[in-house]
């Protein structure tokens, strides 16, 4: 017996979760915790330090991976680095899936 694994969908694990929500939808970027706090603040300038992937997600926790169309609709592109630099500086929620309270 072989255990299918979606292709779109992507593992993570001790994973801080930033959060945008952008043309009615919501994008989700997997990083560090404590980089892109510094990220915003000018102290980290290395963006692969910060992520711990280049995907933008629709949902980390499932591994789901925001589709073509809808990035490009929401931010005019579909260039993934770019799109995770957005993410990533916005004032959007940062959180830890890994904390259960």
């Amino acid at each position: 017996m072989s255990i299918f694994t979606p292709t779109n969908q992507i593992r993570l694990t001790n994973v801080a979760v930033v959060r945008m929500k952008r043309a009615g939808k919501r994008f989700e970027i997997a990083c560090y915790k404590n980089k892109v706090v510094g990220w915003r603040s000018g102290v980290e300038k290395d963006l692969d330090e910060v992520l711990q992937t280049h995907s933008v997600f629709v949902n980390v926790s499932k591994g789901q991976v925001a589709k073509k169309e809808d990035l490009l609709s929401a931010f005019g592109t579909d260039d993934q680095t770019e799109i995770c630099k957005q993410v990533g500086s916005s004032s959007s929620s940062i959180t830890d899936p890994n904390i259960h309270l």
